[in-house]
This record gives structure tokens, sequence and C-alpha cells, in this order.
């Protein structure tokens, strides 16, 4: 006798499958690829577009800060309406976006685009990982699943700075946007038709209000700490901001006490391994995540790299990330969770440390700052795949997308805040001795992961995934 599983409400029938793993690892390498290929491209819109130094900063931002607001947002209407519609609708805003950024004439407009591709993210994020958590059972073929997944998104970020200096090379700055036409079809294509078929699902409340109040306080988090990293911090705005996060976070805090039905599930608050990837997750984006923006500022300002040079130099990087991946993939089913994440992030931490010292004393790249790169890829790919496994494991079905949306969000809003200190500790001008101290920084963010995994992951937490 054959049984319906309920999991059919997100992924829809027969939808499983090589196919849609590589539509879902495509809509990640799409989320990477445009949080770092704008890095190497802004003198240029700079130049083209005549941007202010202030509005300049926003081309990044307003992608992160959106991205990163609305993603609770995201897990609550994926949960509501399936994952296969919010995946369809997301890809086609992001690709909506993406040609509005590329034909933009002006700052306003391609800030706008950035804002859509940010919200679009946001949709698209929760609902892969949904469908990745309906379509494999908890175990190898969810690990390896979320190893590949894993694999394409920390190897985007990579490849992101070397696909932009490629680009800004051989054609301009629009074509950081074209780029992503393609990648949408494909992953599209890949998909087939089952994403147009009506999934079906049991209809949920949306908490409306609780999604905007979340929303507006991880949007006032990030802005006040993107604010205080500028050259010419507004202490008013920093302080406006801040006040709107915390009456926010009071307000959301309200709701969900009061409310027949939370924005976050009453069960998921009760899944440690979920609150050990949030906290693994905000860790990795302020270290692993900022290596990005330090090493590509490090090589383009202090050794003076091209953009098409700085991007090469990210190669190893985003080779070792893929393997890191790949090992995680294998690892995961014979090692215990707190021996996976702990060997991952201290391999990490090592190469942060390396490239800390080599950026001290401008040391050669192949010698020093190589071998720097090559351990800190493994450690931050297999640490990527490691806490998306940890995070998923114990996740209800119904509560896929929301789990997933709430480690996103912590992970995001980690990096704004981890990047904003860094900025500041770089400072206008930074030499030597600035870039030494950011990396060493991210070194000690990336090793405060070991101690929260065995403090708060229990031996029975700890078994194998």
């Amino acid at each position: 006798m054959t049984t319906k599983s309920s999991d059919s409400r997100t992924t829809g029938p027969h939808i499983t499958g090589t196919r849609l793993l590589t539509a879902l690892a495509g809509s990640q390498l799409l989320v990477a690829l445009d949080f770092s290929i704008i890095y190497v491209a802004l003198p240029d819109v700079g130049r083209s577009l005549q941007f202010s130094s202030a509005a300049l900063q926003w081309i990044v931002s307003a992608y992160a800060i959106f991205f990163s607001g609305f993603l609770l947002l995201g897990g609550q209407v994926v949960d509501a309406l399936g994952a296969n519609r919010v995946f369809l609708a997301a890809q086609s805003l992001f690709a909506l976006a993406s040609v509005g950024a590329a034909l933009s004439g002006s700052a306003s407009t391609l800030i706008a685009a950035r804002v859509g591709q940010g919200v679009a993210a946001a949709m698209l994020v929760p609902a892969t990982l949904a469908l990745i958590s309906s379509a494999y059972p908890a175990g190898p073929a969810r690990n390896r699943a979320l190893s590949i997944w894993g694999s394409t998104g920390a190897v985007g970020l990579a490849l992101g700075v070397v696909v932009g200096g490629v680009l800004l090379t051989v054609a301009s700055w629009p074509w950081i946007f074209w780029i992503n036409l393609p990648i949408v079809a494909g992953c599209l294509i890949a998909a087939g038709g089952a994403l147009f078929k009506p999934a079906t699902h049991d209809r949920r409340h949306v908490d409306i209000s609780g999604a905007l109040l979340a929303s507006i306080t991880v949007v006032a988090v990030v802005l006040t700490f993107t604010e205080v990293a500028r050259p010419h911090t507004s202490w008013l705005a920093v302080a406006g901001s801040a006040v709107m996060a915390l009456a926010a976070g009071l307000l959301f805090l309200l709701d969900q006490r009061r409310g027949r039905h939370p924005l976050i599930p009453a069960m998921l608050y009760r899944v440690r391994t979920l609150q050990v990837a949030c906290l693994a997750s905000a860790l990795y984006w302020a270290s692993f995540g900022a290596e990005f923006f330090v090493f590509t500022l490090y090589l383009q300002d202090e050794r003076g790299y091209s953009a098409l040079a700085a991007g090469l130099a990210f190669l190893p990087l985003a080779a070792t990330i893929g393997a890191g991946n790949i090992i995680t993939g294998l690892l995961a089913g014979h090692w215990g969770l707190r021996k996976l994440l702990t060997v991952a992030y201290s391999v990490g931490a090592a190469g942060l440390g390396v490239l800390a010292a080599a950026s001290a004393v401008s040391s050669a790249y192949v010698t020093v700052i190589l071998p720097g790169l090559v351990l800190s890829g493994l450690g931050q790919g297999m640490a990527f795949a490691g806490t998306y496994i940890t995070g998923t494991r114990d996740l209800p079905a119904e509560s896929s997308g929301m789990g997933s949306a709430v480690i996103n969000t912590t992970q995001y809003t980690g990096g704004a805040i981890g990047l904003a200190i860094l900025v500041v500790l770089l400072g206008q001008n930074p030499g030597p001795a600035s870039f030494a101290l950011a990396f060493s920084v991210t070194a000690v963010l990336a090793l405060a992961v070991v101690p929260v995994i065995w403090r708060f992951l229990s031996p029975a937490d700890n078994a194998a995934a």
C-alpha cells in the first residue's frame, strides 16, 4: 500500500533527484554570487554613475540589509504557500531586479534594484532549504544534498570576486547583473515543469504583523551597524535606527507571546541543534564571510592588484571551499557533530591566522598567503555545510522553511555586525597592521564557535548526522 507523504506540499510530485538538486544549488550560487561580485566593481560603478561615497556603500548594503531583514518573512511565506511557488516567484523577481540594476542610470535606481534582489534572495533561500528538507530524508541523502548546496553557495562567494574581475576586464559593470539571467533560466529549466503544478499543502495562518515587526527589527539593527561603519558616521541616524530596532524588537516579542499563530513556532525554540546552528552561523558570517571583504581590500588597496588579478587570487579559496563541503558530506555520517564542527572551524581559524601574519609583513602570495587561503577555504567549506546539516537535522517538516530562515537571519545579521566592527578597525587608510588586526579578529570569531558547540550540544545531539 502506498502512502502519500506530507512532504508533497512543498515539493510537489516527482521533482526530486539530480535535476532538483541542480536547480537548488544553482539558486544558492545566484544568491552568493550577487553578494560578492559587486566588491571589485564598486570603483567602476562610482565613476560611471557619479556616485557619492555614501551612495556607493549602499550598493552593497541595500542587498545585504533587505536580504537579512526579510528572511523570516520569506520563511513564513514558504511554510504558508509552499516552497515550489515561492521558488518560482523569487527567481522571477531576482531576474527582474537584475535587469533593473543592469539598466540603471542613476544611484537611486541601482540601489532600488539591489533592494529588489535582496528581497528576492530572502524568499529564495528558505524556499530552497525547505525543498531540500522535504525532498531528502534526514541522513546521508540530505547530508549529500546540503553538502552540494552549501558548496555552490560558499564557492559562489569566492567566485563572485573572480567573475566580477573578468567581466570588468572584458565587458563593463552592467554585466555583473546581466550574468544572473542565464543562471535563473538554468535553475528554472533544471527544476522542470513541476514548479508550475499546484502543490498540495495545508493553508496556514500568516503572521503578517510578526513578520513585519521582525523585518523592521533586523533591518534597523543592520542599519545601525552599517551607519557606524561609514567614514562619516551620523550618530543621530545611529541613535534613530537603534531606537527603532529596540522598539520593533519589543513589539515583536509581545506579538509572539500574545498571538495565536506566532511567526516562529514554539517548537523551534526547543530544537537545540537549531539554536547551536544559529549561533555558529552568526559567527561564521562575521568571520569567514568578512574574509572576502577584507582580503579584496587588502589585495587592491595594499598590494595594488587590479580587479582581474584580485579575482584570480581568489581561485584557490573557491576551490578549497568546494573541497571542504565535499569532505563534510563524506564525514557527516561517521563523525559526531561536535567533532565535525570543531575541526571545521579550527582549520578555518588557523587559515585566517596565517593571513593575519602574512598581511602584517606583506608576505609573498605563493609561499604564505596561498597556504592561508587553502586552510581557511577548507575550514569554511566544511563549516558551511556542517552548520546547515546541524541546523536542519531535527527540524519538523512543517516548519522547515521558517527554521532555515532563522538560521540565515542570524547568519547575515551577525555578518553585518562583524563587518561593521572590521570596517571601524581598518579605518579610512588601512595599512599592514590594520589588515593583520582585521584578519586576527576574524580568526578569533571563527574559533569562538568551538566552545559554543561543546557547551550547548548535548551527547544526544552529538550523534552523527
